[in-house]
């Protein structure tokens, strides 16, 4: 699949807009950076819709500061379709711009589900502890974490998430070394 990178001045003020609404559920994120746009073939018999999934940018801190970049899917967006993108990881393009990830082609198949009940995603991956053992340390569980509830949060209707392997919450959250959320 072919992507372009581009951006312009209204994507930069909506992804400012974007992260003060964020700052609440994800604990804050770095100054805005003008997000890349990446674009997927839509498809014919759908408008396509822009989705935001967040990266460690080049040159921050990468313990949890994440910034987003704009992809464009051929489908309205859902919290599985934005968390399939982010599990893709950063492109050749969002690469070449300085974005890292902890996720990448190892985790572009990792979800098994998202279900959204009274405002909180519940989300269900694979096993991820093989693929991704640099999460355990407290610098890789915030950058791990940062990502995945900011691309959340820009949903309608998404408030919190819980995160499980295989609907197991204790799992996840004991690799991350901390206990599963209230």
């Amino acid at each position: 699949m072919k992507r372009r990178v581009s951006a312009s001045p209204s994507t930069l003020v909506a992804t400012v807009v974007a992260l003060a609404a964020l700052a609440g559920f994800a604990g804050g994120c770095a100054a805005p950076t003008e997000p890349p746009t990446a674009t997927s073939s839509p498809s014919a018999t759908s408008p396509a819709a822009e989705v935001r999934v967040f990266f460690i940018p080049g040159g921050s801190d990468p313990c949890g500061t994440v910034a987003p970049v704009v992809r464009k899917v051929g489908r309205p967006v859902t919290p599985a379709i934005a968390l399939r993108e982010l599990l893709a990881g950063p492109t050749v393009e969002e690469t070449a711009a300085g974005f890292t990830s902890l996720f990448g082609p190892p985790t572009a198949d990792a979800l098994l589900g998202v279900v959204v009940v009274d405002g909180i995603a519940r989300v269900s991956f694979r096993d991820l502890r093989r693929i991704i053992p640099n999460a355990s340390s407290s610098c890789g569980s915030a950058a791990l974490l940062g990502a995945l509830d900011a691309t959340l949060a820009q949903l309608p209707g998404i408030r919190g998430a819980r995160y499980s392997f295989g609907g197991d919450e204790a799992a996840f959250y004991e690799w991350l070394q901390m206990a599963p959320p209230d």
